[in-house]
């Protein structure tokens, strides 16, 4: 499933919205945003990135297309490497299908 060009893959368990849009249901993928991701940045970047933080409006990281626009800046500030597995592989699975097919 596609939304706002980048294709979304989780779980079909599992549905995401984005910004208003309807819940979509979508693929399998090994990295879950909402149990494997999310909780990572609710750890580090909570409460500025998170609903009535002073970054929520600009980058909300409790959003899925957010963490995969803004991979680069975001995984500058995580240090566990284990995380940033987590977070690269979400991103990775979950890119649009032209990244997917450049790398």
């Amino acid at each position: 499933m596609s939304i706002c060009g980048v294709t979304i893959k989780q779980p079909p368990s599992h549905s995401i919205s984005f910004s208003g849009e309807k819940k979509v249901s979508t693929t399998a993928s090994s990295a879950n945003f909402d149990q494997d991701i999310k909780p990572i940045f609710e750890k580090h970047c909570n409460p500025c990135h998170f609903p009535g933080g002073k970054m929520y409006e600009r980058l909300p990281f409790d959003q899925a297309l957010t963490i995969i626009k803004n991979e680069q800046g975001i995984l500058r500030r995580i240090k566990d490497t284990d995380e940033v597995k987590i977070i690269r592989e979400f991103v990775e699975e979950n890119s649009p299908s032209e990244t997917n097919n450049a790398k």
